[in-house]
């Protein structure tokens, strides 16, 4: 018999990669907590808002994890999510779950809020499994652990959108965001073809998860080589490529405000 642990829901439930460990995860916190007033509330819009009830937002972030990672039933993939992490022990970055404030560092599969890893079952499938977790929105933000995988694909790409579309409960809305651009051209061009490929995938498999191509010439203009907004050693060379500072991802939210607003009231229509 399935045991459901204690567990403080969120209203809101942000998952991603290493980008949310690092310091994305508060802002992502900060932004969906004040959606009144980072978006154009009109009357349809503050009838939609009291299916997120006090908007109480939580986020976990998997190093190395991708939209695969959590729709596979074992195997490497899986692993990335579940495996101990050998050097560090532990593998997320969570924020607010079970209404803590603060950052936490946790391996996932240990502790009552991040049982996501049962035998061939995916993550999403434990997640999702009796109310287990059960968000009144859930907001994906991946992209650069399968930039070459969707940018050199579109047939993987479009089975990625469609295993999350098949695993993330029918009630539960849903908006996928890009992930901020990184410090090096190059990945960037990578990673905006990425983009445009499950973009076009999640579109294609259904409307139950809308997408927001935050990845996108302004974002780069503003973040994509500005060493201000990456970390760097005491030289001032960027020693962190892909993990831009909390400053950057306020740039990016900010510039993506009025798409990021839209898919939220899409999704809860």
């Amino acid at each position: 018999m399935y045991a459901k642990p204690s567990l403080s829901q969120p209203d809101i439930l942000v998952l991603g990669d290493s980008q949310i460990s690092f310091g994305a995860g508060k802002e992502y916190l900060s932004f969906f907590e004040q959606l009144t007033e980072r978006c154009n509330i009109t009357p349809q819009r503050q009838k939609a808002l009291r299916k997120l009830g006090e908007r109480k937002t939580a986020a976990i972030g998997v190093r190395s994890t991708s939209l695969q990672s959590w729709t596979t039933p074992r195997g490497a993939a899986k692993g990335a999510i579940c495996d101990v992490d050998k050097k560090f022990g532990v593998n997320a970055g969570a924020y607010g779950i079970n209404d803590n404030p603060k950052r936490v560092f946790v391996q996932i599969g240990k502790g009552d809020a991040y049982q996501f890893c049962k035998p061939n079952k995916t993550a999403f499938e434990a997640m999702f499994e009796q109310g287990y977790y059960k968000p009144n929105l859930l907001v994906l933000t991946f992209l650069g652990n399968s930039a070459d995988r969707w940018a050199h694909s579109p047939e993987l790409a479009a089975k990625d959108a469609r295993a999350t579309l098949a695993q993330v409960p029918r009630d539960v809305p849903c908006v996928f965001i890009s992930s901020v651009p990184v410090y090096l051209e190059k990945t960037n061009d990578t990673r905006m073809r990425a983009q445009t490929e499950i973009a076009r995938a999640f579109k294609k498999a259904g409307n139950q998860c809308a997408v927001v191509e935050g990845f996108n010439q302004q974002t780069r203009a503003a973040i994509e080589g500005q060493a201000v907004y990456f970390r760097r050693n005491d030289s001032g060379r960027v020693k962190d490529p892909h993990h831009p500072k909390p400053a950057a991802i306020r740039q990016f939210l900010e510039i993506n405000s009025a798409q990021i607003c839209s898919a939220v009231f899409k999704s809860l229509r």
